[in-house]
C-alpha cells in the first residue's frame, strides 16, 4: 500500500503491531462471547443443556406446530427451545393431495415420506437436523387406520384382501365395529401381514430421516394383539417414541374397556381427551376442575399419558367432542397449566390457526405463536425442573393446586390479581417462602396452606431455586428465599 511506503520505520512497525493487537481483540470477543449469539456452539450442539429440556419426549412438552410448513417449524426452534418445549409436533408426512386445506393431509396416497403442503421429504429432514442442535425432538403425525379414498393410492395396497370390509360404524360401543368398520374413508386390514410390514418400512424411514416420535391418528381403530393382530408389537419396535390418539376411550363403553386401554399402553402412550375436556369446561364455566386425570385414576401409568387442553380435533373437527375454538387462549393457557405441571404426563400445546372454520384451516399455514408468552413457558420450565418429583391436587377458593416436592402451580378458576390461601395438596411442597416467577411477588408455604397473589394471567407458578431454570421472562429474581436446598421454614 502507497501510504505505508511514506511511513518511517519506526512507525510502520507501531503501526503493525496496533493492527495485530486489534485483531486478537476482535479474535478473542469471537471466541468468548455469548454462547446465545447466532453463531455460537450452543446452537450447534449441546443445545439441550442450554435450555434444560428434558432428555425424552415423555418427560417433557409438546407444542403441536399443527399445519406449520416445516421451514416455518425450523425458523422458530430458537423461541420453541427457550420456551421450554422438549418436542415438536408435525402434520402428517405422507404424501397427500395438496389442496390447501388441512384434513386432506390426514387421506394419504400411500406410506412414504414425500412433498406434500408442509414441504419436502428433504425439508422434513433438514428440520430434524437443526432441531437436534437445540435438543429438540421432533414428532411425525402417522396416519395408518385409513388412506384416501381415489384409486391411485399406492399400488401394491389395491387388492381387496388388505381391506376391511364390515361397512360403516353403527355401534360405538362394539369394539370389532371400531377396529373394523369405516370411519368415513376405507380401513386397512391391520391383520395383515403385508400392511404391517409396509407402516413398519414407513417408520424406518422416517427414524432414518432423523424422526424421535410418532403420534398416531386414529389409533383406537386398529386392533391389539389379544384382539388377534400383531400390528402394534410389530410397528412399534424400532426405538421410537410413540403415542397413540385415542378419543374417548378403546370404545364408547362408559365402563368395561380399562384393560384394553391398559395394553394400549404396552406399546404405545394413550391420550386422554376426557381429561382435557374436563380441563377446559372447567376454567371456560369460570371455575376449577374437580378429579386430578381420568384414565390416570383407572389404572392407566401416568408415565404412558398424554394430556392437552385443546387439540386440533377440538380446534377445527369435533361437533360431538365439544369445541374449543370459542375459548379464549387464556381459558386454555390456565387448563394447559393444570395438564403440563403433573408429574409422569407429558402434555400438548396446541398453536391454534387463524381461522375457526373448518374449510378454511389450510395445510401449511403457520399458526399462533403464543407459545412464547411467559406463562406458557413458565409452566413447561416448572414441568421440565419437577421431573420426577410427586405430584397432588387440591382446591380452594376457586382455585386449582397442583403441589410437587419443591413448588406449585395455582391456578384460578376466575379473575386475577387475587390474594388467596389455598391448600398444600397432601401437604407436599416443602414449607418455605418463594416467589412466583412470573410476577415475583413472594408465596408462602406451610406444610397445610400456599399463600400469595395469582397474577394477571391467573396463574402463578412458585418452585425452589435449586432446580429453578432460567426465569423466561427475567422477573422475579431468585425462586426462593434462603438456602437454595431448603426454603426457610415459616410455620
Amino acid at each position: 500500500m502507497e501510504f505505508l511506503d511514506n511511513l518511517s520505520s519506526k512507525t510502520k512497525t507501531r503501526l503493525i503491531a496496533v493492527i495485530i493487537g486489534v485483531i486478537v481483540l476482535i479474535l478473542g470477543i469471537k471466541i468468548f462471547s455469548n454462547p446465545d449469539s447466532e453463531n455460537s456452539n450452543a446452537n450447534s450442539s449441546g443445545g439441550d443443556s442450554d435450555y434444560e429440556l428434558a432428555d425424552n419426549i415423555q418427560d417433557g412438552v409438546i407444542l403441536h406446530c399443527f399445519n406449520w410448513k416445516y421451514n416455518d417449524i425450523k425458523a422458530e426452534l430458537k423461541n420453541i427451545a427457550e420456551a421450554g418445549f422438549t418436542s415438536i409436533q408435525t402434520s402428517p408426512a405422507q404424501t397427500s393431495v395438496n389442496s390447501g386445506v388441512w384434513y386432506y393431509l390426514y387421506q394419504p396416497m400411500g406410506f412414504s415420506a414425500g412433498t406434500n403442503d408442509l414441504g419436502t421429504k428433504g425439508e422434513l429432514k433438514e428440520l430434524c437436523e437443526e432441531a437436534e442442535k437445540y435438543g429438540i425432538k421432533v414428532i411425525v403425525d402417522v396416519i395408518a387406520n385409513h388412506l384416501a379414498d381415489d384409486p391411485n393410492i399406492q399400488t401394491d395396497l389395491r387388492p381387496s384382501e388388505y381391506w376391511h370390509s364390515f361397512g360403516p360404524i353403527t355401534n360405538w360401543s362394539d369394539r370389532y365395529q371400531v377396529t373394523h368398520g369405516v370411519v368415513l374413508l376405507p380401513d386397512l386390514n391391520h391383520e395383515n401381514p403385508f400392511i404391517q410390514q409396509v407402516v413398519s418400512n414407513y417408520i424406518t424411514e422416517l427414524k432414518a430421516i432423523g424422526v424421535d416420535g410418532i403420534r398416531w391418528d386414529a389409533a383406537k381403530h386398529i386392533s391389539l394383539p389379544s384382539e388377534g393382530s400383531t400390528f402394534w408389537p410389530g410397528v412399534t419396535s424400532q426405538g421410537l417414541f410413540h403415542y397413540g390418539e385415542i378419543l374417548t376411550g378403546p370404545d364408547d363403553r362408559p365402563t368395561g374397556n380399562e384393560n384394553l386401554m391398559i395394553e394400549y399402553t404396552d406399546y404405545v402412550s394413550v391420550t386422554d381427551s376426557t381429561y382435557g375436556k374436563e380441563l377446559r369446561d372447567a376454567f371456560a364455566n369460570e371455575t376449577v376442575p374437580e378429579s386430578f386425570g381420568n384414565w390416570a385414576n383407572k389404572g392407566v401409568a401416568k408415565n404412558k399419558l398424554v394430556y392437552w387442553s385443546e387439540s386440533h380435533d377440538t380446534w377445527s373437527n369435533n361437533q360431538d367432542f365439544g369445541y374449543s375454538n370459542g375459548m379464549s387462549q387464556n381459558v386454555i393457557d390456565r387448563a394447559y397449566a393444570i395438564a403440563a405441571s403433573q408429574n409422569g404426563a407429558t402434555a400438548l400445546y396446541f398453536s391454534r390457526p387463524h381461522s375457526k372454520e373448518k374449510e378454511n384451516i389450510l395445510a401449511g399455514q403457520k399458526g399462533s405463536t403464543h407459545f412464547t408468552s411467559a406463562e406458557v413457558a413458565a409452566i413447561n420450565h416448572f414441568h421440565n425442573a419437577m421431573n420426577g418429583q410427586k405430584d397432588a391436587y387440591a382446591t380452594g377458593e376457586n382455585c386449582a393446586v397442583v403441589s410437587r416436592e419443591l413448588g406449585a402451580v395455582i391456578v384460578a378458576g376466575k379473575g386475577q390479581d387475587l390474594h388467596v390461601t389455598v391448600p398444600n395438596a397432601e401437604g407436599l411442597t416443602r414449607p418455605g417462602t418463594y416467589k412466583d416467577v412470573l410476577t415475583g411477588q413472594s408465596w408462602v408455604v406451610t406444610s397445610t396452606t400456599i399463600t400469595g397473589t395469582v397474577g394477571p394471567t391467573g396463574i402463578a407458578v412458585i418452585y425452589g431455586e435449586s432446580v429453578a431454570p432460567v426465569n423466561p421472562n427475567n422477573q422475579g429474581g431468585s425462586n426462593v428465599s434462603g438456602d437454595s436446598n431448603t426454603p426457610n421454614v415459616t410455620e
